[in-house]
């Protein structure tokens, strides 16, 4: 059966942090693992490699009287890594998946997944692993639910807890016999409202034409559901049909999904995700709304290169927008000028006139990294096209910068699929009509420009 050895989690050196219990293998098998982590991850950086996201450990078998192996399933998040040891029977996606919903757990209680927030709240981390990891098993994974075993840390919690005050994990309810996992029964809220966050990422790949070779739209829809009772929605969108691939929140009703195109569930009480989906738009190759005209040339040990960028969308403006360009190992020295509209950013009062900047924005270069940043504010279609043109110096005769480089944005209240909530409606034991946001962002994922 699929089951997850445990999970540890170390601090930006590498050391332990906190390690759930191990009771099927012997003491030292969490740190075989700790210790194989640190060996490959020092590895990498010596070779200047990336790290596998699964390494192979050689660990001993229960009886401990012959070699065996497990896979070990690692991310990194704020500087911090978190480490999940697995059979040889098990896929790694199931690992991954645990992870990721335990890291969003972790993100609603502490706010920030920081090394501090940890060794404040070890105690709360700990109550979370046994709850949501039963004997490898994942059990209750359900943020509401959690919520009334395991208390949030709260800053009057803390001052209790100083003071020596005991009992406070006491639930006031009985979450498992709630009629609805997700949801505790008895929710009032003075003002009934939801709030819908449509966040889209576009990946692409540009050759050094201006030419789309490929892309994809991936999509999220979160939510902010402050509703009393139990009310009963239906969501449905304009253009359903670009939605595919849809991965939804356990509230979802399929079979309505699957007949109807329409979202029918009863909405967790506070932040939840309610859908990842894939765009099928046809049109996706035309939905890049960057367009970059890139040159450059090598020398022996230097190099000259020119960027140009212009936007393809009337409607919203790009907001930070940043390069980055990998110039190779030998790189030492850049020399270069980022040149653009100048724009008012306000006005002096002692003055009165306007202070403004060169749209063109700034660029660095990190000596240590070889790469070459070049960052703006903005960008929008109506305005001259910033360009950065300049050279490099490099200690190899002959440079070898990477074949092509990096963009990455922001746009405020933009869909790439052109994804539209049609309406909501309200049905169940409710009499009130709620108040309904919805708000668009469309980013950046990982999109590639060649030379």
């Amino acid at each position: 059966m699929t089951r997850i050895d445990g999970i540890i989690i170390l601090d930006s050196n590498g050391k332990p942090l906190i390690s759930s219990h191990f009771p099927l293998h012997p003491p030292s098998y969490p740190s075989l693992h700790i210790d194989s982590f640190n060996t490959a991850r020092k590895k990498a950086i010596t070779n200047d490699e990336e790290l596998e996201p699964v390494i192979w450990v050689n660990t001993l078998a229960r009886g401990g009287s012959s070699m065996s192996g497990a896979g070990l399933c690692h991310v990194q998040r704020e500087g911090l890594f978190f480490l999940v040891p697995v059979g040889q029977e098990v896929n790694p996606l199931f690992a991954f998946s645990f992870l990721d919903s335990f890291l969003d757990t972790l993100k609603d209680y502490l706010g920030e997944i920081t090394e501090i927030a940890i060794k404040d709240n070890f105690d709360i981390i700990y109550m979370l692993i046994e709850e949501m990891l039963d004997e490898g098993h994942p059990m209750t994974m359900e943020t509401n639910m959690l919520k009334e075993i395991v208390l949030p840390p709260t800053l009057m919690r803390k001052l209790l807890n100083v003071a020596g005050v005991s009992g406070l994990q006491t639930p006031t309810t009985q979450p498992f016999t709630a009629p609805i996992p997700w949801r505790r029964p008895g929710v009032r809220h003075s003002s009934n409202e939801i709030y819908f966050d449509i966040e889209e990422s576009l990946d692409a790949i540009i050759d050094k034409r201006g030419n789309v070779l490929s892309s994809a739209i991936w999509g999220r829809i979160n939510c902010n559901s402050r509703l009393s009772g139990n009310p009963d929605l239906l969501l449905s969108f304009s253009n359903p049909k670009v939605l595919d691939e849809c991965a939804f929140h356990p509230c979802i009703r399929y079979n309505k999904w699957e007949k109807n195109r329409i979202l029918s569930f009863i909405p967790p009480d506070g932040k939840f995700r309610l859908l990842e989906y894939q765009s099928v738009s046809s049109s996706s190759k035309n939905q890049i709304p960057l367009g970059v005209k890139a040159n450059l040339v090598i020398e022996p040990n230097r190099g000259r290169f020119s960027l140009t960028l212009s936007s393809t969308l009337p409607s919203r403006p790009l907001e930070d927008i940043v390069i980055s360009i990998y110039l190779g190992k030998g790189a030492t020295s850049v020399s270069a000028t980022a040149q653009g509209d100048r724009k008012p950013i306000g006005i002096r009062s002692e003055e009165g006139i306007a202070d403004g900047h060169v749209g063109g924005g700034n660029w660095e270069f990190d000596p240590h990294t070889q790469v070459l940043k070049w960052k703006l504010s903005s960008l929008v279609s109506t305005e001259r096209s910033p360009t950065l043109t300049g050279s490099f110096v490099s200690n190899e005769l002959q440079p070898t910068p990477s074949p092509s480089f990096n963009v990455t944005f922001n746009i405020q209240h933009h869909s790439f699929s052109n994804l539209r909530v049609d309406q909501l409606k309200v049905q169940g034991d409710v009499m009130y009509k709620p108040f309904k946001g919805v708000r668009q962002l469309g980013r950046s994922g990982k999109i590639e420009v060649r030379w």
